[in-house]
């Protein structure tokens, strides 16, 4: 029984947490990305992406002991995934053609504050 109780709030913490994630548009073009905001809170984000490109790009975060990435998304597809971020400097790529991507100009620095601190939009 106890087992169950412990499930049961994991899960339901899990989806809370889901459910509280800030959402950060994303474009990939040749040879941009295109973040809605380049501040943002620490906590669960979720990239929502969108390849506007005309070949297939990715997205990478790498920073503060997370190194996670999307899917390869092909031209005009889009997805979304979920990273919990804590305070500190993270990087955000393109890591397709061996980060020959990323060399081109695919690449941003994200910033990540103290919970509950507001975003910035780029400047």
């Amino acid at each position: 029984m106890m087992r169950m109780i412990i499930a049961a709030g994991l899960v339901a913490s899990s989806v809370a947490a889901a459910a509280q994630a800030v959402a950060v548009p994303v474009t990939l073009t040749e040879w941009k990305v295109e973040i809605a905001r380049d501040t943002l809170p620490a906590g669960p984000i979720t990239f929502r992406l969108s390849n506007k490109g005309t070949v297939t790009h990715g997205f990478y975060v790498r920073g503060e002991g997370v190194e996670k990435g999307s899917r390869e998304l092909p031209a005009g597809e889009s997805a979304s995934f979920t990273v919990n971020l804590k305070p500190g400097t993270y990087e955000v790529f393109c890591p397709m053609s061996d980060n020959s991507h990323k060399a081109a100009g695919m690449v941003k620095k994200l910033v990540v504050t103290g919970a509950g601190a507001p975003a910035k939009k780029p400047s």
